[in-house]
């Protein structure tokens, strides 16, 4: 392993597991486990330099693409910035005392790392969540919002918010039908999930207790996915739906 992973993982593992986070195999990236959701700590390499990116995130465990479905990426958050503007912490080998100066670097990303995920686990307030959500859906441009719509239908779903769930519900549907053809490009994938909406999620969203239990066994599905990955042996086992 080359010297600067070294110096990341020893950072990370530092700072990270006494907050309860695990690292997903010997690769750069953490995990904090919240049921519900999962938030990704993610030390990212670069292709031009040896050092870290920071980024940090929610990925919420309710159906999604199957591409998606087996993997994680961010519902929320993205690449943090440190201090100044700083995105990027660059292992300089050229200097006497690089491994030095490299660690303290490292150290802050760490010490951010660990606020957002403090941060991140608000969302475990369901109220918290939506009010997030509602916030990213106003920050983004009303042709770029797609599954913001849809996290927030499931969450309504989760919390019992059934009315409410199906209203935005509604509005994703619209959207994704709308999204099929971008300009002239079709978006083969976004016909697949809009069809499988209409098919398998419509006929289950008519009570609050059947669309609140299609949701449990969603986020129960993708849980038993991700413990059956050897990477992923360290996540909870205990939390069901």
């Amino acid at each position: 392993m080359e010297q600067h992973n070294k110096i990341i993982n020893t950072v990370a593992k530092q700072y990270l597991v006494p907050e309860g986070l695990f690292r997903v195999g010997s690769s750069r990236t953490w995990i904090d486990d919240n049921g519900y959701f999962l938030t990704i700590v993610e030390f990212q390499s670069s292709g031009y330099a040896k050092g870290t990116y920071l980024n940090v995130g929610i990925n919420f465990m309710w159906d999604k693409t199957k591409d998606l479905n087996e993997n994680l990426g961010f519902d929320c958050g993205d690449r943090v910035i440190i201090g100044k503007g700083t995105q990027f912490a660059e292992y300089r080998e050229r200097l006497k005392n690089c491994d030095e100066i490299f660690t303290a670097e490292v150290e802050k990303f760490a010490v951010v790392a660990v606020e957002k995920v403090k941060e991140y686990r608000k969302f475990c307030d369901f109220d918290y969540a939506k009010k997030q959500i509602l916030t990213k859906i106003k920050q983004t441009h009303k042709d770029c919002i797609f599954w913001e719509m849809y996290d927030l239908a499931m969450l309504c779903f989760f919390n019992g918010n059934f009315n409410e769930g199906k209203e935005y519900f509604n509005r994703f549907l619209e959207t994704a039908k709308n999204s099929v053809y971008m300009g002239n490009t079709y978006c083969e994938w976004v016909e697949e999930f809009y069809n499988y909406c209409i098919s398998e999620i419509v006929p289950l969203i008519n009570s609050v207790d059947i669309a609140q239990k299609m949701v449990f066994e969603m986020i129960n599905k993708r849980r038993i996915y991700f413990n059956n990955k050897s990477s992923y042996k360290k996540m909870r086992k205990d939390i069901v739906f």
